[in-house]
């Protein structure tokens, strides 16, 4: 049986930032998980459980904070394998000053770098084939760290040790028009199929 996809979009933005990915890779079977970042981290994550579970074998598609929901939904499903983009897995230190001008937004409260969703997602022991890409271009300074416009590199590369990382020179958002990246989510979507 070929995993069914699931495809995870970053903050504020819906599934239709795939658009371009989606049209330079095969039709698989798939779903869009789409979700409000001014809910809070838990609830989106209930949905995403509960709109997959029985989907399974499942390759998630995540892109920055759909990175984040995706590796957690390995806790939950029968995740086989994953391909994040751009995700702050160590967080975004931005957000934790943030929330001092914005403390109504919970998007702040949930990628903080001491946030909970973060300290999980780097507690969770990866076992499945993974593949983080990370953008290096578009670096600006107000993050006071080399960063790709949104994340900074040292987040996503925080878990170095537990997946496979691959950098590509683009900013935050140039990867999801990206060939190359489409061409890296074939070959791991392919390499797990071809395991089975």
């Amino acid at each position: 049986m070929k995993p069914h996809v699931v495809w995870i979009h970053g903050a504020n933005q819906t599934s239709l930032s795939f658009s371009y990915l989606k049209s330079k890779l095969p039709s698989w079977e798939h779903t869009d998980l789409n979700y409000s970042s001014y809910d809070s981290f838990y609830y989106n994550l209930e949905y995403m459980i509960e709109e997959v579970k029985d989907k399974g074998p499942l390759f998630v598609i995540g892109h920055s904070l759909g990175g984040v929901y995706g590796l957690h939904l390995s806790k939950h499903c029968n995740v086989v394998g994953g391909v994040s983009v751009s995700t702050p897995f160590k967080g975004v230190l931005a957000a934790d000053w943030a929330k001092a001008i914005a403390p109504g937004y919970q998007l702040f409260h949930d990628v903080g770098i001491r946030s909970k969703p973060i300290k999980e997602v780097c507690a969770i022991d990866v076992k499945i084939p993974w593949t983080q890409i990370v953008s290096t271009k578009g670096n600006v300074p107000y993050m006071g760290t080399l960063n790709d416009g949104v994340v900074s590199l040292a987040s996503m590369r925080w878990l170095d040790k537990k997946m496979e990382l691959i950098e590509v020179e683009h900013t935050h958002y140039e990867v999801m028009f990206s060939p190359q990246v489409a061409q890296i989510i074939e070959e791991r979507y392919l390499n797990l199929v071809q395991k089975k």
